[in-house]
């Protein structure tokens, strides 16, 4: 009986100790799988500049692609918070006249901030768009947040 109740400890210490490595090291996919440069963390702030005057252009495809490197951006870098780009995102995102690839991927790129003034901003557009795909998504983005 002492004995079973040794190993036990010593098992519950070890998955602990496993639990507690593990979430020391936990990173995003993306993270693990692209290791951004240290250089690139630093300018960060730069990078974000440069992506937000992309998306004031009048080309839908240069628009998209910097949503889509903002969201890129987002989970190579969680900590950072990318918060210049929620106005200009928002924007976008509740302009009709707009791209609708590109207020799909604002869409997107708000729910990865995981901020609730995002939220806020999504849940407007799901109540309020003309667009039923992208209040069809926004509801989505919704749901999916009610059980991170």
């Amino acid at each position: 009986m002492k004995r079973m109740i040794f190993v036990s400890a010593i098992a519950l210490i070890v998955c602990a100790t496993a639990v507690q490595a593990q979430d020391s090291l936990s990173t995003t996919r993306i993270e693990a799988q692209h290791k951004p440069p240290s250089s690139m963390g630093k300018r960060l702030a730069q990078h974000e500049e440069n992506l937000l005057h992309a998306l004031e252009t009048g080309n839908p495809t240069v628009q998209a692609q910097a949503v889509q490197t903002i969201r890129d951006l987002e989970q190579m870098f969680p900590k950072y918070s990318f918060k210049s780009s929620l106005a200009p995102l928002e924007a976008k995102l509740k302009d009709e006249n707009a791209d609708g690839t590109v207020r799909c991927l604002a869409a997107l790129a708000l729910d990865e901030l995981h901020s609730d003034a995002a939220d806020a901003v999504i849940r407007e557009v799901a109540s309020s768009s003309r667009d039923k795909g992208l209040q069809a998504l926004c509801n989505a983005l919704l749901i999916r947040s009610q059980y991170k």
